[in-house]
Parts: structure tokens; C-alpha cells; sequence
């Protein structure tokens, strides 16, 4: 709670930094000036680093050598989650899905699909708010538990990772997540797949900068479909394996004690 509290006094000082500029002159308007830019920019570092660690612990890497992992947010989609599963069943390749719960709840039989073959099903938040690091205490509660009971429900388990959206940050987050079991899991490699329209560029970005303990943050989800991701995607897989690199999954099945689903969550849900 110390670093929360730092937080919200680093937000105050920064807003209160305009008071300086009564009376007004041109020091003090320069001095307010670079105070506010300062705390500004600290702040947005401190909300949207995906990988700082003040507001909330995370992971970012794999520990074991010779290991990378594949994690694709946003999902499950109905039509572009498939032939992704498709596509790694046919390179034995087992991968993370941080789902959407609301998602997750209208096509239950894929988020089971992705359980029943291998992959590794993980929490990212019910319904996706791109405002998440203003959500109120009880949204950002909500957000966390009702994404977790739609993995709980479809699968059998609570999942034990977590994602925000676009890796945002809430200075609430961390004792939330505490309260839940959950571990926050971030990436090393951001591919940016939701904004490259060829597969080309794609591609030689990831393979550019995949190294081993390597997280590969992409989409199976998009507006505009995924199919740029899904084109790339062999071609990432088999490069990297004659690099000698294994595919893994961002934390270990075990710790999710598989259960039994809830099949009228499924069915009404279809």
C-alpha cells in the first residue's frame, strides 16, 4: 500500500503544480511547466510500462533455457481462434490464451477446446475496458473475479495468471490480484500485430528479437481479424525451432487443478 500511496501523492503534486502559476510570471510559468510534464510523464510510465514493476509485480520471461512462449490475447473468436488451434495442433505447439471473459462466456466450446488439447487458459479480465486504469475499486474487483469465474465455469478451474488490457496498470491492482491468486504476466516481445497489415513485417519483426525466455505478446482477436498473425505464425514457428527453441506455456497446468465444467454455463452460453 506504501507504493500506492506514493502513486496518489505523485498524481496530486503533479495536478497541483498549475497553482503556481498565480501570480502569474514567466518563472513561475516555466517552473509549473516542467514540474507538470515531469510528474505527467512518470505517471504514464507508472500506468502503461508493461513491464515496471512499482504498481504491480510481474513476469515477463520464462525460466527455463532454451524456452519461449506464445500468448495471444483478446480472444476466444469464433472464427480465428479455431484455425488458430488448428494450426497448433499441427505444429505441436501448446500456447497461452489470456480470454476475455465475456468472449469466453458466448464461445465456451473454444476456450474448452484450447484446455482440452494442451494450452494454458489465463485471465484477461471480464470485459476489456480500455479505461482499466480508471476503473472505480468495485469495477476493477468485478473485472478480475468475473473473468476468472467465466474460466472457472467453461473449464473446471480459476485460472492463477492474469493480463490487463494493453498491459495497463491500477494502483489497486496488485492487493486484487493478491486477494485472487493471480500472477500478473506480462511480455518481452510486443509484436504489434494489431497494427501490420503484412505478414512479411511481421514476421521478421518477431523473429528479429525472439531470443530464449522470451514472451510473444499477439492477438487472436481483432477488429479486423487476425489473419495476418495466423499467416505469419508457421513461418515464426519453424524458424525458431531450427534456432533450437522450445515452445512452452507461460506458467505451468498444474497449478491450474483442472475440474469439472459446467456444462448449463456451456450450453446457454452457445
Amino acid at each position: 500500500m506504501a507504493r500506492t500511496a506514493t502513486f496518489f501523492l505523485l498524481f496530486l503534486a503533479t495536478n497541483a503544480s498549475v497553482a503556481l502559476l498565480y501570480p502569474f510570471t514567466l518563472t513561475r510559468f516555466l517552473l509549473a511547466a516542467f514540474i507538470y510534464t515531469i510528474g505527467t510523464l512518470l505517471t504514464l510510465y507508472l500506468l502503461f510500462h508493461p513491464r515496471n514493476q512499482w504498481l504491480v509485480a510481474n513476469r515477463s520471461r520464462v525460466e527455463r533455457p532454451g524456452a519461449i512462449a506464445l500468448t495471444f490475447d483478446d480472444g476466444p473468436d469464433p472464427v480465428d481462434t479455431p484455425k488458430l488451434l488448428d494450426l497448433l495442433r499441427e505444429k505441436g505447439v501448446k500456447a497461452t490464451f489470456f480470454v476475455v471473459g465475456k468472449r469466453a462466456d458466448q464461445y465456451p466450446e473454444i476456450v474448452r477446446r484450447a484446455w482440452d488439447e494442451g494450452h494454458l487458459i489465463a485471465n484477461h479480465t471480464w470485459s476489456h475496458r480500455l479505461l482499466f486504469c480508471f476503473l472505480t475499486p468495485s469495477r476493477l474487483r468485478a473485472e478480475i473475479d468475473r473473468g476468472a469465474e467465466s474460466v472457472r465455469r467453461i473449464c473446471g478451474f480459476r485460472p492463477r495468471l492474469f493480463r490487463s488490457p494493453v498491459g495497463m496498470r491500477h494502483v489497486l491492482l496488485q492487493s486484487y490480484l493478491t486477494d485472487a491468486g493471480l500472477e500478473y504476466v506480462s511480455w518481452s516481445i510486443r509484436t504489434r500485430d494489431t497494427l501490420t497489415a503484412d505478414s512479411g513485417v511481421l514476421t521478421r519483426r518477431i523473429l528479429r528479437q525472439a531470443a530464449s525466455g522470451d514472451i510473444i505478446l499477439l492477438h487472436d482477436h481483432l477488429p479486423r481479424g487476425a489473419h495476418v498473425m495466423l499467416e505469419a505464425l508457421p513461418r515464426v514457428i519453424d524458424e525458431l525451432r531450427k534456432r533450437g527453441l522450445e515452445f512452452v506455456l507461460a506458467g505451468p497446468r498444474e497449478d491450474a487443478a483442472a475440474g469439472t465444467p459446467e456444462p448449463v454455463a456451456c450450453e446457454s452460453a452457445r
